[in-house]
């Protein structure tokens, strides 16, 4: 599997320039290397999934969902026409709703369904209308990926419609990634769905948003500048309220997917300011979290299927039990705060440097948003691998290869895509 990556990652330098494929379709830096952490996921899914999998008798239709949500999320990032896109955003939700509700755990799973599939359509309507004033304004679906910054939006609109427009067409992006204030389909849809549902929501799902408004802030730049300060206001503080709210969460899969509201309105502080280093490290911080967040969901799984429990105050001294896990849970955690050498650490200066230029302000809310950031992980890291052994946790049964096959290839690219992080820096 490693070599298979450094063969993917190596197929990046392909990819510096625009390269038109045919039939609608195109590949860029953007898209190639989502591309890359959508298959490297699916595959490490598959393997975590393992066990889960062999208990139930719907092994070829698990099997046959993650492939066919492999290959929509392909064709999402290479297409270069916008109602494709919008076609194929959209149906994403089907086999990823059939995850959740067909293999998730607890009766709420079908809640967690609803919650889900209502902020995905009701955010995605707006879209398709936006798509269709864009085909009466300019005779085309096709994203020029090649425009300038500060393109006019909506030519030949009045000001206020050309910025209701232009929010309509970022609202499912900022649904999906998700943003504070419409992220309570999160929580849910994580705690309820299995680990392959976990893994490719938080590695690929939400960042089909943050894709999707990469490529549509180029070309309607003049139409979203002017709430710019509020999208990036309210994503900032919802960091910050989010920090402070996962101190005091005890279950594990909420705890980790609550901190990915926080990484993800870093990356729209970052896209939203609109500078050079906020597109890049928007993009370093979509693979690097994608990739830290599923191997945390991963892990938090094989403690689930060993105690039967997510709580913390259940699962405590698992230090001496699994020390294997352990060790890759604390790699994990070290990419959750950005320590180096992992390609976190890039990614969230870049991050930081771009919203600092676009307001220097935003300085009084960096250190706490960081500092709640490294306090929830080794509250995460602390509680779970100290203290007495719980009486449901005796009966932990060894590691197994696949399991830990499974770490190590979330652990890897963590750690050694800081030898090659030009690779993103040839995407604009």
């Amino acid at each position: 599997m490693f070599v298979v990556l450094v063969y993917m990652m190596g197929f990046l330098s392909l990819a510096e320039e625009v390269k038109y494929l045919g039939f609608n379709f195109f590949t860029d830096t953007l898209s190639f290397s989502l591309c890359v952490l959508t298959v490297w996921l699916s595959v490490l899914m598959l393997v975590s999934s393992n066990i889960f999998v062999k208990v139930n008798t719907s092994k070829s239709l698990f099997g046959g969902l993650v492939l066919g949500l492999l290959l929509i999320l392909m064709v999402s990032f290479f297409t270069s026409n916008y109602l494709m896109f919008y076609f194929f955003f959209e149906i994403s939700l089907i086999p990823t709703l059939l995850i959740i509700t067909g293999w998730g755990f607890q009766p709420e799973r079908l809640q967690a369904g609803v919650y889900f599939m209502l902020y995905t359509l009701i955010a995605s309507l707006p879209l398709l209308s936006s798509i269709v004033f864009y085909y009466y304004s300019y005779g085309s679906l096709g994203m020029n990926v090649n425009l300038m910054m500060g393109e006019e939006g909506f030519p030949g609109l009045k000001d206020w419609v050309s910025l209701v427009l232009s929010l309509s067409l970022i609202m499912a992006f900022l649904a999906k990634m998700p943003m504070f204030l419409v992220h309570l389909w999160l929580p849910k849809a994580h705690v309820e769905a299995p680990v392959a549902g976990s893994m490719i929501l938080a590695g690929v799902l939400l960042k089909l948003g943050g894709y999707g408004v990469a490529r549509v802030m180029p070309k309607f730049m003049s139409g979203v500048l002017s709430v710019s300060p509020y999208i990036i206001g309210l994503s900032l503080f919802g960091m910050l309220y989010v920090g402070f709210m996962c101190c005091r969460i005890n279950d594990l899969k909420a705890l980790v997917a609550y901190s990915s509201v926080a990484h993800m309105g870093l990356v729209l502080g970052g896209l939203f300011s609109g500078y050079y280093w906020g597109l890049i490290g928007g993009l370093m911080m979509m693979i690097s979290h994608g990739i830290s967040s599923s191997g945390l969901f991963c892990i938090v799984n094989m403690y689930y299927e060993r105690s039967s429990s997510r709580s913390l105050f259940i699962n405590k001294g698992l230090l001496g039990v699994m020390p294997i896990f352990s060790l890759m849970l604390f790699f994990l955690c070290a990419a959750n705060v950005s320590a180096p050498p992992t390609i976190n650490l890039l990614s969230e200066i870049s991050l930081m440097i771009s919203v600092l230029a676009y307001d220097l302000l935003m300085l009084l809310v960096f250190p706490v948003g960081s500092f709640l950031g490294a306090v929830f992980t080794f509250y995460l890291f602390s509680l779970s691998q100290h203290g007495k052994l719980g009486a449901s946790n005796l009966n932990f049964y060894s590691v197994k290869v696949s399991d830990l096959h499974s770490l190590v290839l979330h652990v890897i690219p963590l750690n050694f895509l800081v030898l090659k992080s030009e690779i993103f820096f040839v995407w604009l």
